[in-house]
Parts: C-alpha cells; structure tokens; sequence
C-alpha cells in the first residue's frame, strides 16, 4: 500500500492525524469576490428597481405581476433578483461553511511533529505524496492546519504530562514492555489510549490535592516561630493557587474561592497553634 491510500489508513487509523489545510487566505479571497458580485449585483437591482418608476405601480407592489410580466423592464428586474437569489445562496452557504471550518481547533504540536515524522521515515511513511500537495505538512503552513479530531489538553499540566512526560516514560520503560501496533502501515508505532492518560494525570491530581493542606498543616506545626508561619501560609496559599492555575481550567472566581478556603483552613490551625503555646 503507498501513495494516498497508505495517508488515508494512517489517517483513519488514528483520528488525531487526520490533519489537512484549511486555506485560509483563498477562502477568505473566495469570499471577497462572491462578495464584490454580489455589491455588483445589488446596485444593478437597485438601478432597475429606479427605472421608470412611475410606470411600474403594480409590478413594484406586486410579485406575481412582477414575475410574470412581459415587460421588458419587469422582466429584467425578475431576471436580477434570481440571479442575485442564487448568488446570495452560494455566498451564505460558504460563508457558514467557513465559520464551521474556523471552529475546528488545530492539531497539537505533538502530533503535527509526529505526523511530519511519519511523513518522513522510511520506514513509516515513506515519502507517499511526491505532488505540490506534500508542501501542505512543511512548517510554514503551520498556522493553516486544522485537525478534523483536535485533542487539546484541558489544562498546562495535562499538557505538560501528555507531551513531556509520555514521552520519557515510553523511552524509559513503556518500550521495553508494550507491542507496537501491527497493521502493516508502519514499525514502531505505540499507541496510548487518551482515556488511561486522562485517569492517571486525574489521579496525580486528586493526590496532590489531598496533600496541599496536609503538608501545610504538618509544616505549621513543627515551625515555631509565628512570623515563619504567617510568610509559610502566604507562600503555602500563593502555591495552592499556582497548582490550581497550571492543573486545572478553574474559572478565576472558582480560583479565589478554593485558595480563600484554603488559607482560612491554614489560619485557622495558626491560630490554634498559637493560643496553645
């Protein structure tokens, strides 16, 4: 299998890779001409509309004796607004079309640099487009892919764990003990399912999260100055609130909310602490 079809199955195989050109530029230069047309079109109507006027009372006010009538102006007049009608038509659909495409994210970095990779090697992709079209994966079309299955990480840490992280662990250990794919496209591909990686960067969360007051709480503790355990709760907070930024998509207000608790539960045991001493 080469050529096309060999792009096509890797494509179909892996819904991330399927990665094309969006064409920005000559969509939107699409759109200027079926919008000078229809400038062009809608001034001829309005011309006409104004052409001897006093004589068309009833075509002016009137759709079926407009569209009907064997007047050459009449008929003129109907002859614009159909095609004008079918323009309109031709400029709304691409203009939707195009406000769906722009919705579609663009590929992540890791796997535009593994899908170029693939591209490449030869013992992956092999060179399988040799048209203009394999111009479309170089870096300077960068910022006019778009990905038909876009899998953006929800926050930086996820990111940082997906792309940093994965990688090590499969150079480090996951090769040793995990099968590549086998489908006859290509050797030495390694497939980790996006749901095993969601649950594990879930779970490092959710430990950490559990720790942040522990740690601070056992801190305070032992520290026995108070001052060093006022800056301790600044410091411990400004953290807390860092980890809630980078590991997950709280909204602002949800940020200020869970570090204000936090540090309310830090102040608290202060407090404690002190009037004990």
């Amino acid at each position: 299998m080469e050529g096309y079809c060999k792009v096509a199955r890797f494509m179909g195989r892996q819904d991330e890779y399927a990665i094309f050109r969006r064409f920005k530029a000559l969509n939107a230069q699409n759109l200027l001409y079926l919008q000078a047309e229809l400038t062009h079109l809608e001034a001829q109507l309005h011309s006409l509309a104004q052409r001897n006027g006093a004589d068309r009372v009833v075509s002016s006010k009137d759709w079926w004796s407009l569209s009907h009538s064997e007047e050459t102006d009449d008929s003129e007049h109907w002859d614009k607004i159909v095609e004008i009608r079918g323009k309109l038509e031709q400029y709304n659909d691409t203009i939707l079309k195009q406000a769906q495409i722009a919705k579609f994210g663009p590929p992540a970095v890791y796997d535009q640099e593994f899908f170029r990779s693939w591209l490449a090697r030869p013992d992956m992709g092999n060179f399988p487009l040799l048209g203009l079209d394999q111009e479309c994966y170089t870096e300077k079309h960068d910022a006019d892919l778009v990905a038909l299955t876009s899998r953006p990480a929800p926050d930086v840490f996820s990111r940082w764990f997906t792309y940093c992280v994965v990688p090590w662990w499969h150079h480090v250990v996951g090769e040793k003990f995990k099968n590549p794919v086998e489908d006859g496209l290509d050797e030495g591909v390694y497939r980790y399912e996006n749901s095993i990686l969601a649950a594990t960067v879930r779970v490092i969360t959710t430990v950490l999260a559990s720790l942040f007051p522990v740690c601070s709480v056992t801190a305070l503790y032992f520290i026995e100055s108070n001052s060093v355990r006022l800056a301790s709760v600044i410091v411990a907070s400004g953290f807390f609130a860092l980890a809630l930024a980078l590991m997950t998509n709280a909204r602002m207000i949800e940020v200020f909310a869970a570090t204000s608790a936090y540090a309310a539960v830090n102040v608290v045991f202060l407090t404690n602490v002190v009037y004990a001493v």
